[in-house]
Parts: structure tokens; C-alpha cells; sequence
């Protein structure tokens, strides 16, 4: 049987993982790649790439940056004749001409346990509601956001040292094996899906909503978890906010980011600060430079 030509829709490093894995799979053939526009990233705000369009260009595979999912880049899309749309993080809404495009149809690759955690900050939300496990699911999409019937799911233990950069490796490893074992049925057509349990669906916060002013946490809130009061939720706060956009607080006339936290028993002990402009520190380093 010739391999299912597969149009893959992702925009950050992890989703480009997830294309890399996937290009030398056997039952598929990764005919085009479509993720967002260039943006202007770093300091020096030069425009750039995402990480999924960099991952197409080192293979010499066909890429699309539409700035809108409209007729005249669909029609573009349709040369390629695709049986399988795979989605991972992409970043924009794909309209119902889009999803009803291939011929096997359209997947959806999501980093929770669905139908908890529909929407755009499924990780930090899991980390900071101190969710002993999340997971991957795969799944038909359909309209609705994160809802369609669910393929297939693997899930993935969250440790108290988990952030949102540690947890989204993991998630990519379970989502990459997910894919391995799943790809073959969907492209044979033999796979099963399950709708949703409607009863059970949770959603997170828009991406809008976590900026820096919203990662500020007071420094009494933090001093009292220093003291053993809701240390373990201030603790999956921290770590639900790093490495971006980060939790800060204002202490010693000084405004800092913490970087890292840990336990210590029922106790909050902050490990690793950064002042603004400056390299990171420890806590230690820090108390010893400034009267807390």
C-alpha cells in the first residue's frame, strides 16, 4: 500500500519534534507543512521562522505560512492531494472547508487528557491545579475546540519538580510514541474513536490572559509559604509559570524573577532568583546582598 500523503499543521519547537519523528514513518508521506508567519523574535526583534517552518526547510519539504486559512491557500493545498491532516499546536482556528479537505480526514495531537483541559494552556493549568498525571490525546477534529472523538490517549506523571518546559518534553516523547503506534491504523483506516464526555469537559484560560503582570505573586503570599502556609500551591504556581512568562515579586525595593522553587517538607524554599537585566542567582546569593 503506498504511503498516505500527510500535511502536517504546527508552529513551536515541540510541534517540530513531533514532525521530525513523524517524516520517516513508513505509512505516511509528508506531502506539505503549513505553520504561522514569520515573527519578530529576540531582543533585536528580527523577524524569524517558527521552529515547525525550520524543521521543513532542513527537509526540503513544501511550506506554506498563510496569514489566513482562506480559499486561495486551500486551493493550494488540494494539489497536494492530502489523506491526512495532523495538527499539533498550530496556533490559529481551521475552518470546516480546511478539516473536510483529506480524504481520510483531519487528527488533532493535544497535551492533556481530554475533554480536562480543552484549549491553549492545558500544561501550566495542569501543573498549577497539582494534577498528580496529564497526558496526550489524539483525536478526529471537528468545529468545536478539543472536541472531537478521541483515538487514542498516554499518559504522563507530573512530578513536584515538573515545569512547564520539563512536563512539554515529556508530553513530546508520549506524543511521538502515541503517533508511532497510531499512524499505521489511521492510515489503514482501522482505528476506533470515542466521543467526548461532555459531563467531564474543563477549559483553560485564553493565552491572553497569562502576560507578566498576571505572574506576579506577593511577596507575603511567598513569605508565608516560606513559613509552611499552602507551600505546595504556591510551589505548582511557580513552577506553572516558568520559564515563561515567569513568576516574579517585588522584595527589598527590588523587583525579581524566580526561577526556580522546591519543598522542603511543608515549606516553600526558593532556589534560584534574577534580577532585572541581570545574570541568575541563588536565593542565598541574594538575601546576602539585599535585607529581605
Amino acid at each position: 500500500m503506498p504511503p498516505k500523503k500527510l500535511v502536517y499543521f504546527g508552529s513551536p519547537s515541540f510541534s517540530a519534534w513531533i514532525l521530525e519523528s513523524i517524516i520517516t514513518l513508513p505509512p505516511v508521506q509528508v506531502a506539505g507543512v503549513v505553520t504561522q508567519p514569520d515573527r519578530p523574535t529576540g531582543r533585536k526583534q528580527i523577524l524569524s521562522p517558527s521552529p515547525v517552518a525550520q524543521t521543513a526547510q532542513k527537509h526540503s519539504l513544501p511550506l506554506f505560512k498563510p496569514a489566513k486559512l482562506d480559499n486561495a491557500h486551500l486551493s493550494h493545498i488540494r494539489l497536494l492531494k492530502p489523506d491526512i491532516f495532523l495538527v499539533a499546536s498550530y496556533g490559529k482556528i481551521i475552518p470546516p472547508d480546511w478539516l473536510e479537505t483529506p480524504t481520510v480526514g483531519t487528527f488533532n495531537i493535544h497535551f492533556s487528557l481530554l475533554p480536562k483541559y480543552r484549549g491553549a494552556l492545558c500544561i501550566s493549568e495542569a501543573i498549577k491545579n497539582q494534577d498528580p498525571e496529564t497526558g496526550v490525546t489524539l483525536m478526529e477534529m471537528d468545529k468545536q475546540l478539543d472536541h472531537g472523538p478521541i483515538i487514542a490517549q498516554k499518559k504522563v506523571v507530573i512530578t513536584f519538580d515538573d515545569d512547564i518546559a520539563s512536563l512539554t518534553t515529556k508530553l513530546t516523547q508520549a506524543a511521538i510514541q502515541l503517533l508511532d503506534n497510531k499512524l499505521p491504523e489511521i492510515c489503514a483506516q482501522k482505528y476506533t474513536a470515542t466521543p467526548q464526555d461532555e459531563t467531564k469537559a474543563t477549559y483553560t484560560p485564553k493565552t491572553s490572559s497569562l502576560t507578566h503582570q498576571s505572574a506576579h505573586i506577593p511577596w507575603n503570599t511567598l513569605w508565608q509559604a516560606m513559613e509552611g502556609t499552602n507551600a505546595t500551591a504556591v510551589h505548582a504556581l511557580i513552577r506553572s509559570l516558568s520559564p515563561e512568562p515567569g513568576a516574579w515579586t517585588n522584595t527589598a525595593g527590588k523587583e525579581i524573577k524566580i526561577l526556580k522553587s522546591s519543598l522542603e517538607g511543608a515549606k516553600l524554599e526558593i532556589v534560584q532568583v534574577q534580577l532585572q537585566g541581570k545574570s541568575p542567582i541563588s536565593w542565598k546569593q541574594f538575601t546576602s546582598g539585599y535585607n529581605v
